[in-house]
């Protein structure tokens, strides 16, 4: 009867998935019934305590019934949440050990044990004071190995650690000192990258949202500087679309008020059209509708072949519910070079970009006026 229930409870984690908590089982069965191996109750405490909180319970639990049968039923009955804890863990972090688990001393002691429960078998008709000193030679070994392989483990991390660098303000970590990425991220906290290398940066995995806003940042003080300080008109436009870009718009609302109505621009019709849309668009990302429209009509009257002011009325009416207008715009900037695809991606930009309100009036007035899009069916 005994040898079933331990049976049983060994079954209820099978080796090749539960090798700690077998062995565990295993020998806490064997201090249970008071093995030869004489398995000590501090030790399997110690393991109880490494694998966690909800293990050391257990143990506690069974020790504490009054009889050994009732010790080993409750190794299967109170078990199972064990196990359950266990598989969990197995799932997700491929180990049936929890996060908070000390790996190191549970290998220690079961590995012990194993060393014992093998030289039982081996030696067991020598003397037991050599049986003893074989032991506690192989135990001390053990021991000392495995002092020495976590103090080797330790320095490799640290010396690790010490190479590595990280990017609180990009959320990226573990960066390697003196690495590409290392230079380059660093250079983007004082000026842009070039396309290239943030395409570099792409293509390895290390660019996020975070940087792609910090380099239309970098950019836009970039172009506002050469506007600024070496008479570069068209840098002004540039900048205010970098700074749209980087949704940082404070400071280039500000310069292109103070600049309107763009005198500057002299008879240059296309930049100041260029001035006027991009100011409208800045007013259209602070949501100030009203004045968007003003600057995208103004636009408009000076260069009406121009698409593009087109397109700023085009989502500014979109995204203040008059779809009507919206589209007649919209068709416009077609008649004048605006691309379908070109179109298409405005279109996807408006409604994403809408309150919920607009956006559900919008998608019933996208399907009824015939456009198929599948982002569409997202909410």
């Amino acid at each position: 009867m005994i040898d079933k229930k331990i049976s049983q409870a060994k079954f209820l984690f099978p080796k090749s998935q539960y090798p700690f908590y077998h062995s565990y089982i295993e020998l806490l069965s064997l201090m249970l019934v008071k093995h030869e191996l004489k398995v000590s109750k501090c030790d399997m405490e110690i393991i109880a305590l490494a694998f966690g909180r909800p293990t050391h319970i257990f143990f506690h639990s069974v020790c504490s019934k009054p009889s050994l049968l009732e010790q080993l039923d409750s190794l299967v009955t109170e078990g199972l949440p064990i196990k359950v804890e266990a598989k969990k863990y197995l799932s997700l972090r491929n180990s049936e050990l929890s996060a908070d688990s000390n790996r190191a001393v549970i290998e220690l002691i079961l590995s012990q044990y194993r060393l014992k429960l093998d030289e039982i078998e081996a030696l067991k008709q020598q003397e037991q004071l050599e049986q003893k000193l074989a032991q506690q030679k192989a135990q001390d070994e053990l021991k000392a190995q495995t002092a020495a392989l976590l103090k080797k483990n330790t320095e490799a991390r640290q010396t690790h650690l010490a190479n590595l660098v990280d990017f609180d303000d990009f959320d990226i970590y573990h960066v390697k000192k003196n690495s590409r990425v290392d230079k380059l991220l660093t250079q983007l906290r004082r000026k842009p990258l070039s396309s290239d290398e943030m395409k570099w940066l792409h293509d390895i995995g290390f660019c996020n949202e975070l940087i792609e806003q910090k380099n239309h940042i970098q950019l836009a003080h970039q172009h506002y500087q050469n506007w600024k300080q070496k008479n570069m008109p068209w840098e002004l436009v540039n900048a205010s679309a970098a700074y749209r870009k980087g949704g940082e718009l404070k400071k280039i609302r500000k310069t292109l008020n103070e600049q309107y109505p763009f005198a500057h621009a002299g008879k240059d019709k296309k930049l100041k059209s260029a001035l006027l849309t991009t100011f409208g668009g800045v007013c259209r990302d602070q949501e100030d509708f009203t004045r968007g429209i003003e600057l995208g009509h103004e636009a408009h009257k000076v260069t009406p072949l121009n698409f593009r002011p087109c397109t700023l009325l085009g989502a500014i009416y979109l995204s203040t519910g008059e779809f009507d207008l919206g589209h007649e715009w919209y068709g416009k900037a077609k008649d004048r070079g605006f691309t379908q695809n070109a179109y298409d991606n405005d279109i996807k930009s408006v409604y994403f970009r809408a309150c919920d309100e607009i956006k559900s009036r919008l998608k019933q007035n996208l399907i009824a006026t015939g456009h198929k899009y599948d982002w569409l069916s997202k909410p």
